[in-house]
């Protein structure tokens, strides 16, 4: 038997795999091996060696030229050897991605910038002496003419200096000596002109010829993108000017660029000042809502001790009694408080009596009675404030209603009445339809008897079915009540018998009203309306749910009073400086500043806002005011996509659909978003260690240990975890205000989500069984919410107090003068936009929310903002204040007109603190960690790089540490790895360019052009970038899983088959959505659990506890095994071979299924075969990397075997050596047939298979055993096939290796001739004649008993 270099050695009954190397190849070890090269030393090597590159690309320049025109032989390999000797930096450089990278930008950075500034300098001289000639012209008649010429020459010579520097770059470019090392564009996507040409020729001459145009194709490559990069850099320009020009530009592409960025930013669409009015009234809202909650609990808390749940759990009477006692006295609560003058306190009245004789023989002590009162006092005064502030505001210019000017202290009726009434059906602004309300149906049936008595008073009799359809409309469509009803307002059938259609709806409200003596229907309602409906809705004599309602409506008008008045001075502020100002009383003057050449809609804002003011209530301080209608529809804030998802909806199929997709999406997105985020503890606990890489970026842990101390214990003191001190309250709404916590963005996203799936904005009615049992989930889940929230506060309120006395400090020592709230305003806006803040997240990204896709997409964006916060504000905290040459941020700065001089910005060093944090936390922390890790246990870059291999698709390109212990059993190493960037809340700014340098790794370790990784690297970043915001979300996509794709995951597992039973695929479809909805990771618990017991799950693996539980910090250690892993390799192997095959014999170019050609044969074969290598150099890497780790290609061997893989097959993968796809017999076979088919309708068409013979012997010879450790060496050209290069457009992904045949005989392939179809020759066909060899045609007539 012949020998086989590939197959395995049987030694004691184990499979062993011998190796063969190159007697060249050595092993690091030892000191060797811990003397690689890091990152920065080859970044820093990199500049080095550009630097020396740049006169070698001359000197070289100018060698090739020699050597092409014949004037010398081999100069540019002299030059080239020459500086070899003298660039010892080379060699460290290319090591690593960040060497190649800066030694490429050096190189190409220095001639084109030189180039196209001298390019520049010319075309500019050229142009102002053609200018001068047209000024010299100008004369008489011809001046208007003139200058209008001078105009569109300007124009012009934008574009001509454009042009040259552009032309001068590339230029340049042509100057870099290493062209061919770097790549093009073209060579990146291996298609377009400017391919290099890489095949090296024997005569110099030609080589030197080849390399010249190289480089030109070099310097033309710049020529292609520059114009976009450019074009990309002014269009961003152009969106930086929102706010001053670009959004009443006159130009329409000016104006779609604006709407289009609007999407994008934090403010959208909204002038600055709307944006930051808009989240002031948020934060106002916010504190009155969290006054409310703060008086509701201290009540509760007294109360509880008058009427113990305890005691009466077991005595049924006592418990009734309770209840009733406990209702009744809430109810003379809400008497007390709405008693008299607000602004005063309650004085010895009558109901003050009987709520303290109440207190008193309910057990209460003197200090719990006062707290009672006190909070009853508080709220009384709160809203007697929020009255004044609608009354007043603070920059009132309108004369007030008439009933609001006889108001000073004392409420009116219609104010008490909107306060002092609460219904059931709309408790809890927050969850209104999650409330899950439903009426007594002793309730129900006295509406139905009014309603049936109605009917008939109008000669209809309704049945009880009708009756029910009636009430069911009713609570559906019930809104809050309004100023002018003082009643909820809902609509019913009309059913009079003067009503054309018994669908007619109207309001019920003039129903209830009663007639004037001349019989038109009043407008009014006396008293409290009709007893029956207040019960059907659900009244609520509470004082608590009057503190809670009463404090909500007045908050949205009194803050809603403050926003407009901040509006109005922004406007005013505008004007004094002279600058365009948000609203105009003249509707001409609008017209001429804001209405952009017609392109921006003037509007009257008495017109658009007509429903802000029509109750009566708050004040219209806009009246006779015009503005565009972008900025008019802004007092309203709606999120238009999100809108379009979820409603509301007038449309009844509309509504339909929305509610449908509500609950099939929505709904399980919200379970899964809480049950992963504030049920989970594990999360819990990563949201608090990573939150403190923001006082980390803001370099607020690097000042004096006295401030840090003293900013701990306010902000510990202040976190709302319960109601905590009253002066402690104090100051979180003092924080509410100033927009500086309550901003997490995590918690942002999940309530703006719960209101979106509330299916009546307003205060609808649903009995909704999910509904219902997400309002249970979200009572359980209040203390989790508010400890998540603290989480984020916690860092929020230590870096205010910090930033406001680092400013104290510097700006008394710069002898500025600044008050206490000057101080916390501007300690507040650094917070607000250096600290993730879901205020500043755009609509288009919170919008996602509503959407299948995204999970949390808001903290990537509010991650991007805040770092874009801190250069900005390192900026400004460091910048000297007069114009400087070079830099204006360093210590000493020269100064224009002075020289050199100390930097005058007062607050420099706290800017200077900020630039370390944030260096520390963008980066270089998680490097020193790093380091750290290698440092103790020895490990190495090389073993990361590997790492990226074996770990699982959703990890690769985070930041990872190795570490490993002893195995007891065997001696040897296993190593771990610890995911670094599950704990760095930075990690999204840093992973795209660690993405971008693994990517060049990859292509230095291929020996691969730079262009081609640095492309792909980008590609693989953007894909990264984008997974928060494109991927499907938690629950949704497990949906999907089941409902789109049959059962089969995103990741490819098969959750079950057509075979699979019925109850066994229903309880795997229920554990795979419930998974969605449980807090901790099904996966880490049943960890843990095998490991507490100690014993293996049920498939055999073994877990460690300690490596387990620090999964609970998410620094779980993870085994490291690549021969556990080869077996999911394998699969992949062999579906990425089967892919790679069908770009030859199907796919998209169907070579089958229609008449082809011989060049779509070999572009398709060829094509296969490149994506072919590419899954073979996959595996080979693979095997390579699990060496690594102490993995002997014995054990990888093994697996391979236990898979029936022969060694012929699995050897050339561990030695790099490919093996291409040759067509099979029945490929072959089928192509002879098709072309007998095909040749039937064109006589003259032939087998394109045969035709392409010559070539595809050609290029599976060329193919065969090709370096696996290397790039793809070929292209088309190299078979002389030049014009097919520019078709050629790879597929994407990589792909594995297919089991090739016999190769054929390039004799028997030059010198067959076909048969007519359907004959045999010798038994066999004529495509078998021409392509098998002897033996194998002999194994074939053996096969059909034929020999």
């Amino acid at each position: 038997m012949a020998y086989d270099p590939f197959a395995p050695n049987k030694k004691d009954n184990k499979v062993t795999y011998a190796n063969v190397y190159d007697e060249t190849d050595v092993n690091l070890s030892g000191a060797e091996e811990n003397n690689e090269i890091s990152q920065l030393e080859a970044g820093l090597a990199g500049i080095a060696s550009g630097i020396l590159k740049i006169p070698e690309g001359f000197v070289s320049l100018g060698a090739e030229l020699m050597d092409a025109t014949g004037m010398s032989e081999n100069s540019a390999a002299q030059v080239e050897q020459f500086f070899d000797k003298i660039n010892v930096f080379e060699e460290i450089a290319d090591q690593k991605a960040a060497g190649k990278i800066t030694e490429a930008l050096i190189q190409i950075g220095v001639p084109a910038g030189i180039g196209a500034k001298i390019a520049t300098k010319l075309a500019t001289k050229a142009l102002q002496a053609k200018k001068a000639g047209t000024y010299v012209n100008l004369k008489g008649k011809n001046v208007r003419k003139g200058m209008e010429k001078v105009y569109k020459l300007n124009d012009k010579a934008r574009v001509a200096r454009f042009g040259a520097a552009v032309v001068g770059g590339a230029a340049g470019e042509v100057f870099v000596g290493d062209a061919e090392k770097i790549g093009t564009f073209g060579d990146a996507f291996d298609i377009g002109p400017t391919q290099l040409n890489l095949d090296e020729s024997e005569d110099p001459q030609e080589d030197a010829a080849r390399k010249l145009l190289n480089r030109v194709k070099f310097g033309a490559d710049s020529v292609l993108y520059f114009p976009f990069i450019y074009g990309g850099t002014k269009l961003v320009g152009k969106v930086a000017k929102y706010g001053k020009d670009l959004a009443f530009s006159s130009s329409k592409i000016n104006k779609t660029i604006d709407n289009a960025a609007g999407v994008f930013r934090p403010t959208s669409n909204k002038p600055e000042a709307m944006f930051l009015a808009k989240n002031a009234e948020n934060a106002r809202k916010a504190s009155d809502a969290n006054f409310a909650m703060e008086q509701v609990k201290r009540i509760d808390k007294e109360v509880g001790k008058m009427f113990p749940s305890v005691k009466s759990f077991f005595n049924k009477t006592l418990r009734e009694d309770n209840k009733k006692g406990q209702a009744q006295f809430y109810k003379d609560l809400k008497e007390l408080m709405f008693e008299g003058d607000l602004s005063k306190n309650v004085g010895n009245t009558k109901i003050y009596k009987k709520v303290q004789k109440q207190m008193t023989d309910g057990g209460l002590n003197s200090k719990s009675q006062k707290v009672i009162f006190d909070a009853i006092y508080n709220s009384r005064k709160q809203f007697s404030t929020l009255l004044n502030t609608i009354r007043e505001g603070s920059t009132a210019k309108v004369m007030l209603p008439k009933d609001l000017r006889k108001m000073p202290g004392l409420m009116g009726d219609r104010i008490k009445m909107m306060i002092g009434n609460t219904y059931k059906i709309f408790q809890n602004p927050y969850v209104d339809a999650l409330s899950g309300y439903k009426p007594t149906e002793e309730a129900i049936d006295n509406v139905k008897a009014l309603l049936k008595r109605h009917a008939a008073k109008h000669g209809r009799d309704l049945t009880d079915d009708q009756l029910t359809y009636r009430v069911n409309e009713i609570l559906d469509t019930a809104v809050k009540f309004t100023p002018k009803t003082q009643l909820p307002s809902f609509k019913m059938t009309d059913v009079t018998m003067a009503a054309k259609t018994p669908d007619i709806t109207k309001s019920f409200v003039q129903i209830l009203s009663k007639e004037n003596k001349n019989g038109v229907p009043a407008t009014e309602i006396v008293g409290k309306g009709s007893k029956v409906f207040r019960e059907l809705f659900g009244y609520v004599d509470d004082a608590r749910e009057s503190i809670y309602s009463g404090m909500g409506l007045l908050s949205n008008l009194a803050r809603r009073t403050e926003f407009i008045d901040d509006v109005l001075k922004a406007n005013d502020d505008a004007l004094a400086q002279g600058n365009r100002q948000l609203f105009y009383l003249d509707k001409n003057e609008a017209i001429k500043q804001l209405g952009a050449g017609g392109l921006n809609k003037i509007v009257a804002l008495d017109d658009v806002l007509a429903d802000m003011f029509n109750n009566g209530v708050l004040v219209n301080r806009l009246k006779g005011l015009h503005t565009t209608e972008e900025i008019a529809n802004s007092f309203e804030a709606v999120n238009n996509i999100s809108k379009f998802f979820v409603g509301p909806y007038d449309n009844k199929v509309a509504k339909k659909a929305s509610d449908a997709y509500k609950y099939l999406f929505l709904y399980p997105k919200a379970g899964a978003q809480v049950a992963k985020t504030v049920l989970s503890p594990t999360t819990h606990i990563r949201n608090f260690l990573s939150a403190s890489a923001f006082s980390l970026a803001n370099g607020t842990l690097f000042t004096n240990p006295k401030l840090v101390k003293e900013a701990v214990a306010k902000s510990l003191k202040s976190i709302q975890l319960g109601v905590r001190s009253p002066e402690a309250m104090k100051e979180y709404r003092e924080l509410l205000e100033l927009g500086v916590v309550n901003s997490n963005t995590k918690m942002g996203d999940y309530q703006a989500l719960l209101r979106d799936i509330d299916l009546n904005p307003d205060g609808g009615w649903s009995t909704n069984t999910f509904k219902r049992m997400l309002q249970k989930l979200s009572r359980l889940t209040e203390p989790a919410q508010a400890a998540y929230t603290a989480e984020d506060d916690v860092y929020k309120i230590y870096n205010f107090w910090v930033e406001r006395q680092r400013l104290a400090n510097a700006y008394e020592k710069a002898g500025i003068k600044m008050t206490d709230r000057q101080l916390k305003e501007e300690a507040a806006d650094i917070v607000r936009n250096t600290v993730p803040n879901y205020a500043y997240v755009s609509d288009l990204v919170k919008a996602l929310r509503s959407t299948p896709f995204g999970n949390f997409a808001s903290f990537p964006t509010a991650i991007m903002n805040s770092a874009v916060g801190i250069g900005s504000r390192i900026r400004k905290e460091m910048k000297h204040s007069k114009p400087t040459v070079k830099s204006s941020m360093s210590p000493i700065v020269f100064e224009k007109g002075k020289g050199f001089v100390k930097n005058d910005n007062p607050l420099y060093s706290i800017g200077f603190k900020r630039l370390l944090g944030s260096a520390a936390a963008f980066g270089s922390i998680g490097v020193g960690l790093g380091k750290g890790y290698q440092s103790i246990f020895g490990t190495t870059d090389q073993q990361e790089e590997a790492l990226e291999r074996w770990v699982a698709p959703f990890e690769k390109g985070d930041k990872k540490f190795i570490s490993y212990d002893i195995d007891p059993e065997t001696g040897k190493k296993k190593y771990y790895y610890q995911n670094w960037s599950n704990n760095n809340a930075y990690d999204y700014l840093e992973q795209p360019f660690r993405t971008m340098l693994r990517a060049v790794q990859e292509g230095i370790e291929t020996e691969d052009q730079l262009m081609t990784g640095f492309i792909k690297g980008i590609s693989d970043a953007f894909n990264r970038a984008r997974e928060p915001f494109t991927s499907e979300s938690i629950a949704p996509e497990a949906i999907i899983d089941i409902v789109l794709r049959d059962g089969v995951t995103d990741t490819g597992k098969k959750l079950y088959t057509d075979a699979t039973p019925v109850p066994d695929k229903m309880r795997i479809i229920m554990e795979h959505l419930l998974e969605t909805q449980i807090p901790f990771s099904k996966s880490q618990l049943s960890r843990i659990y095998y490991a507490a017991k100690g014993l293996p799950d049920p498939k055999g693996n073994i877990f460690d506890l300690e490596k387990e539980l620090p999964g609970l910090l998410g620094w779980r250690l993870i085994e490291i095994n690549p021969v556990k892993g080869l077996g999911f390799k394998i699969t992949q192997l062999d579906k990425d071979s089967r892919d790679a095959v069908r770009e030859f014999t199907g796919g998209d170019t169907r070579l089958l299924s229609s008449p082809t050609d011989r060049e779509e044969v070999l572009r398709q074969f060829f094509i296969a075969n490149k994506a072919l290598f590419e899954a073979q150099q996959g595996m080979h890497l693979d095997l390579k990397a699990a060496n690594q780790f102490d993995v002997e290609d014995d054990q990888l061997a093994e697996v391979f075997v236990k898979r029936n893989i022969s060694g012929k097959e699995y050897g050339p993968l561990f030695e790099g050596q490919f093996r291409p796809y040759v067509p099979s017999n029945s490929i072959i076979q089928k192509f002879y047939e098709k072309s007998q088919e095909f040749s039937a309708a064109d006589p003259m068409y032939t087998n394109p298979l045969e035709d392409a013979f010559p070539q595809l012997r050609e290029m599976i010879e060329a193919f065969q055993g090709a370096d696996l450790s290397k790039a793809f060496p070929f292209k088309l050209s190299d078979f002389g096939l030049e014009a097919l290069d520019k078709k050629i457009q790879m597929p994407s992904g990589s792909f594995d290796p297919f089991s090739s045949l016999p190769m054929p005989s390039a004799n028997v392939i030059q010198t067959s001739q076909l048969q007519a179809p359907g004959n045999m020759n010798q038994g066999l066909t004529p495509i078998e004649n021409a392509l098998l060899s002897e033996e194998e045609k002999a194994i074939k007539l053996r096969q059909r008993g034929l020999a």
